[in-house]
């Protein structure tokens, strides 16, 4: 029995698997948000059309995450990334390493949102020390993308003020959670598409559903888009034309346009 008890403990020494309480990210993963900030400032300036691809829910799907990313390098036309949470299921830091090496292989910048499993045990921590702010913002090409922690269980309330003050005719929102009744009560999803209708935002991005599909609706003129979870191949591109009109496309195998 000792001898087990020994093996065991050199095996679980020698393992690569981070402990359930470890929240020291390896010193290559950290402030990636800050790094890939710093990129998408060095890209030549854009005009209109660009492409953003979009990630949601990688959590538990390693593998099939590392084929996404392979799918979207091989797409020329993407500009940058935006993964809108979930990256991890149970908030532990292996699981961050598997998302974090997955995404480094983007040929192109990408930029994070926290998801609510992202916040479960130490995980708060650990995205802080990986990536950077739960709530921020970029400029790109005339742009404006506000990324926003409404994740209210593992949180607290969700802060409108916050996301009020950012918004204008020109802004991106990208939150994990959609304008649904799900952890917001209908008075706050009610306040949010408010808010999102008296700034005339260009569009609202989200995760967080987990299904096999995407969802597409339009409220008041905005594009509200639901990105499915990457099981398999499966992502989602959007299109900023010339004329400043937002389309979507769900990809598989193959990308079709979403109407």
């Amino acid at each position: 029995m000792r001898m087990l008890l020994l093996l065991w403990l050199l095996s679980s020494a020698c393992s690569d698997r981070y402990t359930p309480w470890e929240i020291d990210v390896p010193p290559e993963f950290n402030e990636l948000t800050g790094r890939q900030l710093e990129r998408l400032r060095d890209l030549p300036s854009s005009s209109l059309p660009f492409t953003v691809a979009l990630i949601g829910d990688p959590q538990g799907t390693p593998l099939d995450l590392e084929r996404v990313v392979d799918a979207i390098n091989a797409r020329r036309e993407v500009t940058f990334t935006l993964v809108l949470g979930d990256l991890t299921d149970y908030g532990l830091m292996h699981e961050y390493v598997w998302a974090a090496k997955a995404l480094e292989r983007l040929h192109r910048p990408y930029l994070t949102v926290v998801g609510n499993h992202d916040a479960i045990s130490h995980g708060k921590a650990i995205y802080q020390n990986m990536f950077g702010a739960f709530d921020y913002t970029f400029d790109y090409s005339g742009f404006k993308f506000v990324m926003w922690n409404n994740n209210q269980f593992e949180f607290g309330t969700t802060d409108f003020n916050w996301i009020r003050s950012q918004l204008d005719e020109k802004t991106f929102i990208a939150s994990h959670v959609p304008p649904t009744v799900d952890m917001h009560s209908s008075e706050q999803v009610d306040e949010w598409k408010r808010i999102s209708r008296d700034a005339g935002i260009m569009a609202s991005l989200h995760g967080h559903r987990g299904g096999k599909t995407d969802f597409y609706w339009t409220e008041d003129q905005i594009p509200y888009y639901v990105v499915p979870k990457v099981e398999g191949v499966r992502y989602s591109l959007m299109t900023i034309d010339k004329n400043r009109q937002v389309s979507f496309q769900l990809c598989r195998s193959s990308c079709e346009l979403e109407q």
